[in-house]
């Protein structure tokens, strides 16, 4: 039986917010670095349409050594995925409806 009938809440934090989404992409093309297991299938869990960006306020956990900031990199994405994505900083949340 379907989560929504049921009066589920489900939630999701960090990670866990990119999770529910569609596809993981963003991470990757944030943190190819953090990809040690060269993963080919970036789908998601696709409980939502929504793609989520959390700790968009933390250029400290996604340095790079040019000067291109956390949204200079989201819109180059944005742009190459023909996409959408919400930033949430560390104190913020969304609610999804299905």
């Amino acid at each position: 039986m379907p989560f929504v009938s049921k009066n589920v809440f489900i939630v999701g934090v960090s990670a866990g917010a990119v999770l529910l989404g569609p596809n993981i992409k963003v991470v990757h093309y944030l943190t190819p670095q953090m990809d040690t297991l060269n993963t080919k299938d970036f789908s998601a869990l696709g409980l939502t349409d929504k793609l989520v960006f959390p700790h968009y306020d933390r250029e400290d956990l996604f340095k790079v050594s040019t000067s291109k900031t956390i949204e200079d990199r989201l819109k180059e994405f944005e742009t190459l995925e023909n996409c959408e994505i919400k930033r949430l900083k560390d104190d913020e949340y969304i609610t999804i409806e299905k």
